[in-house]
């Protein structure tokens, strides 16, 4: 397997045909080398979509051998249901057949023979992963392609929790695996550990969390600065500008002569948020919840939002709550965190308050 570059390029967030040539081309120049694509990413039709816009961009002398192309596509809806057969878009696909029409919508559109990395997507559980790996079903059309050397390695893309993470990695089906993983949503550190341990590189999307740590220039750059401390995590970004781009080569330059260690980059990024109030600072302690909320996540958001004045930060935990650690509404007041909380806040007032300003329209 060829080694992933520190910086991957995400191709969610791309806003035209020609802008987008401008970011993959200047991406690799600066030796990014893998590129992340799907059905759905800014799909405007069959002709107007981010994978016929990086076939288009990697179809100019010199750019196509130097990175590696990945596509994916989903057995459920993009949630955490199954949903139907969405062709286009690459949703529902739980047998063989339908694997082939979308693996082969892919290429086309890609304008390529083959690919590099195809990845199971937005599998977040168990009976997402299961109904892909019945028999007929998803992995057994992929695995057809890849014995025909349609693609080389295999992954896997995720919202699930940790010990779900390591289930999906421990039947050894997969080679790299993509998750959620920025100074604000530490919740798969036991998975990223896991990894670590078994050699299995992890591409982290939502570097900046959705984007609204990109609202303060300095908790953009400790939560670049965090990902690249962190020893077998690849960044997958999300360009939709090329002086991202720029910014990005910067962030990686200058990581040699940057001497502080991912515990003392979170400190700084707490720090960031100065608040006199009594605050939580996602120690974990509080876990497990009974209902299955990480609290430390969710008022990690809540902090964002109330303390540093960043309103995204609102905005991207509306737009999560079909991850199940993220719904606070579910809170049922039954005291458990606040017995276990090391630092004696008092949580259910400040969850009170966090749900009052978070669901709040």
């Amino acid at each position: 397997m060829i080694p992933l570059s520190k910086i991957l390029i995400g191709a969610m967030r791309f806003r035209d045909r020609k802008s987008a040539a401008e970011i993959i081309h200047k991406a690799i120049d600066y030796g990014f080398n893998y590129i992340d694509t799907s059905p759905c990413y800014c799909h405007k039709s069959e002709t107007e979509n981010s994978e016929a816009w990086v076939g288009e961009a990697l179809s100019a002398p010199g750019y196509r051998e130097r990175v590696m192309v990945s596509t994916k596509c989903a057995p459920g809806d993009g949630g955490r249901g199954l949903g139907p057969f969405v062709p286009a878009q690459g949703f529902g696909v739980r047998t063989k057949e339908q694997l082939a029409q979308v693996f082969n919508q892919s290429l086309r559109r890609l304008g390529m023979q083959s690919l590099d990395y195809y990845h199971l997507w937005t599998t977040h559980t168990m009976e997402q992963f299961d109904a892909a790996m019945q028999p007929g079903g998803w992995y057994d059309g992929v695995m057809e392609y890849k014995k025909n050397g349609a693609f080389n390695h295999l992954g896997i893309t995720t919202h699930a929790g940790p010990d779900t993470i390591i289930a999906f990695l421990e039947t050894g089906k997969f080679e790299t695996v993509t998750l959620p993983l920025n100074v604000i949503n530490l919740t798969r550190l036991t998975a990223v550990d896991y990894c670590a341990k078994k050699n299995i590189p992890v591409i982290a999307m939502n570097p900046l969390a959705g984007g609204f740590c990109a609202a303060n220039g300095r908790l953009k750059e400790l939560a670049f600065r965090y990902l690249m401390a962190l020893p077998n995590v690849h960044i997958l970004a999300g360009f939709s500008a090329a002086n991202e781009v720029d910014y990005a080569k910067w962030i990686l330059d200058t990581a040699p002569n940057y001497k502080q260690s991912a515990d003392q980059i979170l400190a700084k990024v707490d720090r960031l948020i100065d608040a006199r109030e009594p605050r939580c600072t996602s120690c974990g302690y509080c876990q497990p919840c009974p209902n299955n909320i990480n609290l430390g996540a969710c008022l990690s958001y809540y902090n964002i939002y109330k303390y540093m004045k960043i309103p995204h930060a609102k905005k991207s935990f509306k737009e999560k709550q079909w991850e199940d650690g993220l719904r606070l509404d579910r809170c049922t007041a039954c005291g458990a965190c606040s017995a276990r909380c090391p630092n004696q806040l008092p949580l259910q007032d400040i969850i009170r308050d966090a749900q009052k300003l978070l669901y709040e329209k």
